[in-house]
């Protein structure tokens, strides 16, 4: 196939917007500006048939149709069988099987998450451009490498792959890998530094930021510890993954039990899996430390309006009001209340 001339139709499917737009944004940044948006499988495999798009940055972890899915289903497609597809793959690492079958679907180009800005141009423009630099191919082979040697127990010559990489592709995921090497080393102060350049990278790379917290715990630094683990809590959070954010917090919690500054993301949590009884409980902890938030009180009606307890629910927005007397969501929802109408979960 020819390179991709003008402006190519690029189809970014994602269902995390954060990451959608920072993606949409490094597109922009290389000149490219024709995307279009699919926030789950089913609007990607829509898009694909109705604007057939010479590019797809698809995310494995799309809901209801996987980016896998996806791709096995283009590639079958007459008339579109000639996609150029980048896939973009969420978690910690890919297995041998997922691997083989993007390589016999024909996917041209493979990131592993979580990825930095040159990373992903680079991926972006070795496929538009039909001219993948070769340095990316054998990267990705060091790592897979590096991945194995660690999971041997061979530390130093993982550590020594990890500096043949960084000779040709300076990423994220090798700092990362780097400061656990380190750290099962017993050099917390090297482990750091490889944590903190990882994050430096990646603002939102989750794992680095836990390591830190941890260490941070064991260098007996409370503050910085609690404040690492509550961001990386934060950034699954915010990525909807709940059970990560809640094994962190609950993290938080056994390292330091005096503290309750992680109440009202447990509380959040808690209700996004249905658990109400909980989440109410988390929220009024949360209150004990943030009583002039007006959100938590927000939050804890809508947990009590769950539970069917409508005079609670109020009595948390009244506060809600008197915090904040131009909160309008708070202001509708207690005249809803008043009123009687049947709600639906806010």
């Amino acid at each position: 196939m020819k390179p991709v001339s003008g402006q190519p139709t690029i189809l970014l499917a994602d269902s995390n917007l954060e990451l959608l737009d920072r993606n949409a944004n490094l597109l922009q940044e290389l000149g490219y500006f024709n995307h279009l948006h699919a926030e789950n499988g089913s609007e990607a495999v829509a898009m694909i048939k109705n604007f057939r798009p010479d590019l797809l940055i698809i995310s494995q972890d799309l809901p209801d149709v996987s980016g896998l899915s996806i791709l096995s289903m283009v590639r079958k497609e007459e008339d579109i069988d000639d996609l150029r597809s980048i896939v973009i793959v969420y978690g910690e690492e890919l297995s041998d099987r997922t691997m083989t079958i993007l390589g016999r679907i024909g996917v041209d180009s493979v990131l592993h998450y979580p990825y930095d800005a040159e990373t992903f141009k680079r991926h972006v423009n070795g496929v538009l451009n039909q001219s993948p630099d070769p340095n990316i191919e054998e990267a990705e082979e060091l790592q897979t490498k590096c991945r194995e040697q660690i999971q041997s127990g061979k530390l130093e010559e993982a550590l020594t792959t990890c500096n043949e990489i960084l000779e040709i592709d300076t990423n994220a995921e090798v700092y990362y890998n780097m400061g656990y090497i380190f750290s099962m080393r017993g050099n917390l102060q090297e482990a750091l530094k490889n944590f903190r350049k990882a994050t430096l990278i990646n603002h939102q790379h989750a794992r680095a930021f836990k390591q830190m917290g941890l260490i941070y715990h064991q260098l007996g630094r409370a503050e910085e510890a609690e404040k690492c683990l509550g961001h990386a809590a934060q950034i699954h959070l915010n990525q909807n993954q709940d059970n990560e954010a809640e094994e962190i917090l609950n993290t938080v919690l056994a390292l330091r039990p005096d503290t309750t500054n992680v109440y009202n993301s447990l509380g959040i949590i808690y209700r996004r899996q249905g658990r109400f009884e909980e989440s109410v409980k988390a929220y009024k902890k949360a209150i004990l430390v943030h009583p002039e938030d007006e959100n938590i009180y927000f939050n804890l009606a809508r947990a009590n309006l769950e539970l069917n307890n409508p005079q609670a629910a109020a009595d948390a927005l009244k506060q809600a009001i008197r915090l904040n007397p131009e909160f309008a969501p708070a202001r509708d929802l207690l005249r809803a209340i008043e009123l009687g109408l049947k709600l639906k979960p806010v």
